[in-house]
């Protein structure tokens, strides 16, 4: 892909934001895939030998979770929820959270700290995140990707900490209680901050319509006929923020963009794309919950009649 790049020498056109210029995030990322693709398999795998729900299997849970006799592991006991999150969740955030836990001894250590005080920890964190991802310098917006990932990951804290002083060791949500709605809460409450953030700064930069395809002509049209000071500073910007820092080269883009209508998205196409991606996290989050809640009565309870039996080492079987 870097070759690509070079030979056909797109840097002169496009500002950096819009390429993959770290090798290091492209390492990593190569990575964090092949983890996932790795571990996705192995999930697979342990499902299928999952078979039916038995309760002599969270009871050896806190025996893994403790250490004493078993070694943790990420796929074993599988309960629903587990089986159904997302890989990073899974994964990675998971174990890290356990580790603290159950090596550490965190809520040991913390007893007042509770799994509601960690929601709302949470949630304040949200509403920070707001004032980095709105910001107009890529590196605040990337501080504010990072605290918006330790939020997640906290999220996820909150639940082990919850079974830690509930003396709990099956992974169910348990509907109906004052944590799953305070979780639920704090959920909410984090995706509405991360759109409002999204929108906001989409507010402040709005977009081109069409792809950069517009921008790239401009572009064009100043290395053709630009001074030299434009020139080099379309040439050698290492940053989104860099191309439009030099104000004779700002002033410039503008005059001529001036002529061209319509090169920036309005407002309300922005209002109207953003609240259709608050739709989709909000459908998609609804309807991951009421389904981990269906299969999890049918799967994770014990079967109360033969027929309620042969249809759970059905579902183990087939449909994970």
């Amino acid at each position: 892909m870097m070759l690509k790049i070079k030979k056909f020498n797109l840097k002169r056109r496009l500002p950096t934001c819009y390429l993959l210029s770290s090798k290091v995030i492209l390492s990593l990322a190569i990575i964090l895939s092949a983890y996932f693709i790795v571990m996705d398999i192995k999930l697979f795998n342990a499902v299928k030998n999952r078979g039916p729900f038995s309760s002599l299997k969270f009871k050896k849970n806190s025996s893994i979770l403790s250490g004493k006799t078993h070694k943790y592991s990420m796929f074993w006991p599988l309960p629903v929820k587990k089986i159904m999150m997302a890989e990073a969740t899974h994964f990675v955030r998971s174990p890290i959270a356990e580790f603290i836990e159950y090596a550490l001894g965190f809520s040991y250590l913390f007893p007042f700290i509770s799994a509601n005080f960690i929601s709302i920890t949470h949630c304040i964190l949200s509403l920070v995140t707001i004032k980095f991802l709105m910001h107009n310098s890529l590196f605040w917006r990337q501080i504010g990707v990072g605290i918006f990932q330790f939020r997640n990951f906290l999220d996820s804290f909150d639940g082990v900490i919850f079974r830690a002083h509930a003396n709990k060791t099956s992974y169910t949500s348990h509907y109906g209680s004052l944590g799953y709605y305070v979780d639920a809460a704090s959920d909410v409450f984090g995706g509405v901050c991360l759109v409002a953030s999204i929108a906001l700064y989409l507010l402040k930069n709005r977009p081109p319509s069409k792809n950069l395809t517009r921008c790239f002509r401009l572009a064009d049209d100043l290395l053709e006929s630009g001074t030299n000071v434009e020139k080099s500073a379309l040439t050698r910007s290492s940053s989104s923020d860099d191309l439009f820092k030099h104000s004779s080269l700002n002033s410039n883009l503008r005059n001529k963009a001036s002529g061209k209508e319509g090169i920036h998205a309005t407002k309300i196409t922005i209002l109207i794309s953003v609240a259709f991606l608050g739709i989709r996290i909000a459908v998609s989050a609804f309807f991951w919950d009421r389904n981990v809640h269906i299969y999890q009565d049918l799967l994770d309870s014990p079967a109360v009649s033969e027929i309620h039996q042969v249809s759970k080492i059905f579902i183990s079987s087939n449909s994970f």
